[in-house]
């Protein structure tokens, strides 16, 4: 499947490489190492991200800057990176094949091409596979963004289905020019004032059920303009609440600027990406998400947090 995987993309007249809408670390760490490594093939390549504005601690990103936010007039090949379905990538209907390169056990195969490998922690590890099949050399620029995505989908190495193949490859990226520490602290010691003041909204607001295993917080619209934060601001933030020493589980429900809601879900062990599956979301076993359209955001954490109360008294 990777030797074929590669064969459609250098057969391909021009590729969109598509990160996922409101990206994260993993889905532009694997876009951009696949256009530096087919740019540098010599093929006409586009990166292409529906958001406007992408989070600025990942500006570091070697192609950062060249990513796209309107799509060429004519392209053959889509590839879709970190996408566990296809409305993820906000393309529209037309005559193009897809590769999609995905981790996630949720991932509907939506693509004529699926390079889905659900063990691995990230998508980056399934792009670093791709190349070590095809015998691609990979260059520091490359190797800056896959570690980027491996180690952005991972918490920096906390969680995740980590193993010694994941550390392996870590290992052989250092090796080619990726340097941890400096994008651990370009990651990790860039927030904005902004996220910082919406941490302390959320220590203020979050509610405990269950006799505190279950933690939640709601982000109205008001709790963003009062604290002057952005969407892409919440990446991340309900990890906080799963830290806490009796949680078990964590619930981020976020009203979205175009109406609906955004519902984030974590835990320590048990398996929330079923109950995103009810949702027709997806994610991973600890990690996972779903949205919907208008509804009363209390009805919805009590109904999440009940879905939750059966699965661990199952």
């Amino acid at each position: 499947m990777y030797q074929e995987a590669w064969k459609r993309m250098l057969e391909a007249n021009h590729i969109v490489i598509v990160s996922h809408v409101h990206p994260d670390g993993d889905t532009l760490g694997s876009a951009l190492a696949l256009y530096d490594v087919l740019t540098r093939a010599g093929k006409k390549v586009t990166h292409y991200n529906t958001n406007n504005e992408l989070p600025r601690v990942y500006d570091f990103l070697p192609g950062f800057a060249k990513t796209k936010h309107v799509l060429p007039k004519t392209f053959d090949l889509v590839v879709s990176c970190d996408c566990s379905t296809r409305d993820r990538l906000k393309l529209p209907k037309g005559d193009y094949e897809i590769i999609n390169i995905d981790h996630h056990i949720t991932n509907r195969y939506f693509g004529q091409m699926n390079l889905v490998v659900d063990r691995f922690t990230s998508a980056g590890m399934v792009v670093y596979e791709l190349l070590k099949a095809n015998e691609i050399e990979i260059s520091k620029e490359c190797a800056i963004c896959l570690y980027t995505a491996i180690a952005d989908d991972t918490g920096f190495f906390l969680y995740g289905d980590m193993d010694a193949l994941t550390f392996s490859i870590v290992s052989h990226l250092v090796k080619c020019g990726a340097n941890p520490q400096e994008i651990a602290s370009k990651v990790k010691r860039r927030e904005p004032l902004s996220k910082i003041r919406l941490y302390g909204y959320m220590l203020n607001h979050f509610d405990l059920h269950e006799n505190g295993t279950i933690a939640t917080i709601i982000f109205d619209k008001a709790a963003l303009e009062s604290t002057g934060a952005k969407r892409h601001d919440t990446k991340n933030i309900i990890n906080m609440l799963r830290s806490i020493v009796n949680v078990t589980s964590a619930i981020m429900i976020l009203e979205e600027k175009e109406g609906g809601y955004k519902v984030s879900l974590r835990s320590k062990d048990i398996n929330v990406s079923q109950i995103a599956l009810e949702y027709q979301g997806g994610g991973h076993k600890t990690a996972a998400g779903f949205e919907v359209p208008s509804c009363d955001p209390a009805v919805l954490r009590d109904e999440i947090v009940a879905k939750i109360k059966r699965i661990t008294e199952v």
